[in-house]
């Protein structure tokens, strides 16, 4: 091996010596500043990070020889991860290196703050003996409510057993039948809310879990109960539970991750005895930190040895498929995302079906490809095209790829359909001459419009006044109509509308568009 590699942040020797009796020349520089960084990576074929380094535009732009960018851990937020798709660069993470300390840490959290151990050990260490005002409140018996059933909080599944508790969950993606194995009663998230003695978060930060922890549902907790995140910073509303501390309707709250990190002297947390904080330290065991980076060393030893990294989250990653394919791969991941927001039920099995010249290719890559973007908008920018199928079992999902003979009216033809608790939705696909994606049917509803950025779709009563009162209102609100396009079916008296927008609808103007009537499902939906 002659390639280069950069370690930019500090990881665990064994990691080193690894790549190093690979045969790689690797040089550690830590702590680089933007434009050192920039200047400094010309010269490598690959890169490793943690959390504290970010691989911004500027710098790819500089990286002519760059070929991979492994970051040990899990989130991706610190990478670019467009741009280097854009400049063919593979990014790869380590999504599974840390599940057992991070659920471990959860545990760590909910004993300290029950047992108000951080508070004993301090009035110890002033030479107290307070027994009496460190009483406490025993795990056996009590009801924990876990929001967010993947990997982290399937493991805090098995701890919360194993202290005798009574298990209730929400995960709105995940099936019964998984549900039923892990051993857990699936409740809605506001009957969580109000069951639960403790509420533990173990979600990814998106537009739907932002501020999932708020003043509303605080109010559905019983009074004396406690909230744990360990997950992400901002998936909490801070001076909403900082507010409940205060009034004690809420007994504690442990948290290891902020909305602002490094913390601020202003976080509300800070002069409420009742916490127990940590500096995002879930993952930092001995164990997790080797785990990361030698799954990362493995993966980029992988790499250049010609076979695909596992944890790879961009396109580059897909080697040997041939090149009329990669538009139906990028098709098939904007129909996969496409699906996830159409549908508020929870999937049970999702059926990829191939018409026409697709169907009588391997069309495997491309199956995963729709899993990996129906994951994506569920679990984050950590979904791969090698774990896909993984995460898909893990919640549950059945997956069947399909191929059909019978004619259509395109060359070939995508449809992706999901069985849901309720029935069955779908969405069809196709590339035309211009090589460019089209949606060409929602569930029976023919339609001619591109997957991409911010979109409107409406099923409603076909009758005159629906389109130009859609119109007015986003107008009112400054949000450009850029493209429409529209289907019917004339025995239901129903219409589909997908709406292409400059920017995004909020709930507020959702709200108003509803408010009119004759709307029977409208949906939001953005496609990066």
């Amino acid at each position: 091996m002659n390639e280069k590699i950069l370690v930019a942040d500090e990881v665990s020797q064994l990691g080193i010596r690894r790549l190093e009796s690979a045969g790689f020349q690797v040089d550690i520089k830590t702590g680089l500043s933007e434009d050192e960084l920039a200047d400094t990576i010309v010269d490598y074929n690959a890169i490793i990070i943690r959390s504290s380094t970010r691989i911004t535009e500027k710098i790819l732009s500089k990286a002519r020889n760059l070929k991979i960018i492994g970051r040990a851990g899990v989130g991706v937020d610190n990478i670019n991860v467009e741009a280097a798709t854009k400049y063919g660069i593979v990014v790869i993470n380590s999504p599974e290196g840390n599940i057992i300390s991070a659920a471990e840490h959860t545990f760590g959290l909910i004993i300290s703050l029950l047992r108000n151990i951080p508070q004993a050990d301090r009035s110890v260490r002033n030479l107290e003996w307070k027994r009496n005002k460190f009483t406490g409140h025993e795990l056996y018996r009590k009801t924990i409510g876990i929001i967010g059933l993947g990997k982290v909080g399937s493991n805090v599944v098995k701890y919360a057993k194993a202290f005798g508790m009574k298990v209730i969950g929400y995960d709105p993606y995940i099936t019964l039948d998984r549900a039923k194995e892990m051993g857990i009663i699936l409740m809605s998230l506001d009957e969580v809310f109000k069951e639960a003695d403790i509420v533990t978060l173990h979600v990814p930060k998106t537009k739907d879990t932002y501020h999932l922890v708020n003043k509303e549902r605080i109010n559905l907790m019983k009074k004396g109960s406690y909230i744990i995140n360990a997950a992400r910073g901002g998936v909490v509303d801070e001076d909403a539970v900082a507010d409940a501390l205060k009034s004690g309707h809420l007994a504690g709250a442990a948290s290891d991750v902020f909305e602002t990190e490094p913390i601020l002297a202003d976080n509300p947390y800070i002069s409420i005895e009742n916490t127990v904080l940590t500096p995002h330290i879930g993952a930092a065991t001995k164990e997790a930190q080797i785990n990361v980076i030698l799954d990362v060393v493995d993966q980029i030893i992988a790499f250049f040895d010609g076979r695909i990294p596992h944890g790879a989250v961009n396109l580059p990653a897909f080697r040997g498929v041939s090149d009329d394919l990669l538009p139906w791969i990028d098709l098939a991941e904007r129909l996969g995302k496409f699906i996830k927001d159409l549908v508020s039920d929870r999937v049970n099995k999702i059926e990829i079906v191939y018409y026409g010249d697709i169907a009588k290719k391997n069309v495997n890559s491309v199956s995963i490809s729709v899993l990996k973007g129906y994951l994506i908008k569920i679990k984050g920018n950590h979904v791969s095209f090698v774990n896909a199928l993984s995460l898909a079992n893990e919640l549950g999902i059945k997956y069947t790829e399909i191929k059909e003979s019978e004619d259509v009216d395109f060359k070939s033809l995508i449809t992706v359909r999901v069985l849901t608790d309720s029935g069955v939705r779908s969405v069809s696909g196709t590339i035309l001459s211009d090589q460019k994606p089209r949606i060409i049917e929602i569930d029976s509803y023919r339609v001619d419009a591109f997957p991409e950025g911010y979109l409107l779709v409406s099923r409603h009563r076909d009758k005159p006044g629906i389109i130009g009162r859609f119109g007015t209102i986003l107008g009112r609100n400054n949000i450009n109509i850029a493209g429409m396009q529209l289907g019917r079916n004339l025995t239901s008296g129903l219409a589909v509308m997908i709406l292409s927008v400059d920017s995004e609808v909020n709930d507020d103007v959702l709200s108003e568009l509803i408010s009119g009537g004759d709307i029977e499902e409208l949906r939001s939906i953005f496609l990066s």
